[in-house]
Order: structure tokens, then sequence, then C-alpha cells
């Protein structure tokens, strides 16, 4: 009884999530651009993402560790869902740059929410009947899976080398005016004049796919979910997939706003949010 009632609560917060986008577009969650600067339990924006991804991390790790194989799905959906969060609390570490904040308790309920996720897309798994799947599906799932990690890697790695820390920005305009006292009087000046700490640390996207979409690693994350979905054939895998789509698709929404506000007339008026030449 209680992993059923634990189902169906999850589940419903699930379809809620279905709406995820419309809250999305009006008030984006807070962090990383959107980060409030008036949070009750502010922490740095690194530790707040190990914070959001690696509660999921340990619990998937834990149901690969004690996954039956009976039906021939189980092992194989927990090891895909290790993967993407392993890789995500990765990327926190070695890849991204982080310069901002994040509200702990918005950090704290997206990691449990994740964590529950994981434990209930396992749990299901083996409910699923063997005669249930769609042989044709599998390849399809996984291929959709191997490219959307390969791309959500690729371009969160685009925008780390795009974005310089503001220290390392204001060092090396602080060098470059010591330096120009050697150059000419107005070489110098301008140099000089130069402000010690940029207004932001961030540029206009280049390279890829971002080219046409404003959030082209949120597009190849949703394909890794959709192959998970592919894979598991269960709706709550199914939901989750859903889920995101309309979360992230409402933040690329906001994304979009935010990035025409900072750049006005520099960021290009017919790139797309999120799917390439249609949304």
């Amino acid at each position: 009884a209680f992993t059923d009632t634990f189902s169906l609560v999850v589940t419903g917060v699930q379809c809620l999530n279905l709406f995820a986008g419309l809250n999305e577009v009006q008030a984006p969650t807070a962090y990383s651009k959107f980060a409030s600067k008036s949070a009750a339990l502010s922490i740095p924006s690194l530790y707040g993402m190990l914070v959001i991804y690696t509660p999921a991390t340990c619990a998937a790790a834990y149901c690969v560790a004690t996954a039956g194989d009976s039906i021939g799905r189980e092992l194989l959906v927990a090891a895909m869902l290790l993967g993407h969060f392993a890789k995500r609390v990765a990327e926190t570490l070695f890849v991204h740059r982080y310069s901002g904040s994040l509200d702990g308790g918005v950090g704290g309920f997206i990691g449990t929410f994740y964590a529950l996720l994981t434990l209930l897309i396992s749990a299901q798994q083996a409910a699923v009947p063997r005669d249930a799947y769609v042989d044709a599906l599998l390849p399809v799932g996984l291929a959709l899976y191997a490219v959307g990690e390969a791309g959500n890697l690729y371009h969160h790695a685009l925008l780390a080398r795009m974005r310089q820390p503001p220290k390392e920005q204001a060092t090396m305009l602080r060098g470059m005016s010591a330096l120009a006292l050697a150059a000419t009087p107005t070489t110098a000046e301008a140099l000089a004049a130069a402000p010690e700490t940029p207004k932001s640390a961030y540029s206009v996207p280049h390279g890829g796919l971002f080219g046409v979409v404003a959030m082209p690693h949120y597009f190849f994350e949703l394909c890794a979910w959709l192959g998970v979905a592919l894979v598991a054939q269960q709706l709550n895998a199914l939901l989750v997939f859903g889920g995101m789509a309309s979360y992230l698709g409402g933040r690329a929404v906001a994304t979009s706003r935010w990035y025409r506000a900072q750049f006005g007339a520099a960021w290009p008026q017919g790139r797309r949010h999120l799917v390439p030449f249609v949304f």
C-alpha cells in the first residue's frame, strides 16, 4: 500500500509538472541567470548544482546495484539514469564555470524530486511485462539517449569556454592597463579607462546549434530523456519526458527574453528558443 500511495503521489506531481513551462515563462526558477539575490538560503551555484544532481546520482547507483534482470530492462534503465545524473555531477565539477548563487531551498526541492523520480522509474520498471515491450523502439531509444547526452555535454563545454570568470577578466584588464604605461598616451588612457569588473560574464552564445536556437543543450537533454522513455516504455518515464519538455521549454523562452534584454540588437532575432527551426 505504501508503494502504491507513494507512486500515485509522485505520479500526480509529475502530471502537475506538465504545466511547469507556464510558470517558467513568467517566473523562472531561481538559479543561474535567474538567481534571486534576496534568497533566504543563498549558496554558491557550484554547491547548489551538486545538491540538485547528487541525490539522484546516488539513487540511480542504488538502483543499478539492486536491479534484477528478470524482465530485461531494469538494469538497463537504471544504468541510463545513472549515466545521465553522474554526467551532470561531473559537468558541475569539471566543465561549468559558476559565478552566481542558488536558493538552497529550491536546490533541495529539485534534488529530492529528481531522486524520487529516479527511484520511481526504476521501481516501476519491474512491473512492465516482457511481452509489452516494442523491441523496435529499443535501438531508437538508445540512439537518442547517446546523441542527447553527447550533444548536451558538447554545448555545455562550448558555454564554459565562452564564459570567463569575472575575476579573471578584471585581472586581465588591470594587467593590460599596467602594460599600457609603456605604450602611447592614447593607448594608455583607453586601457586605463576600462572598467575593473565587467557588467556581465555572459556573451552571445555561438558554435554548434547555438546559431539556430538559444538553448541547444536543453534540446539534447530532451533527446536523452525521450530515449529513456522509449527504452523504459512505461508511463512514469514518459511523464518525466513530458514534464522536462514543459519545464525546459518555458525556461528556454524566459532565457531568450533575458538574452534580448541583455544584448539588444546584438541578439539574433531569428534564433529559436529550443527546437531548431520550429520553436
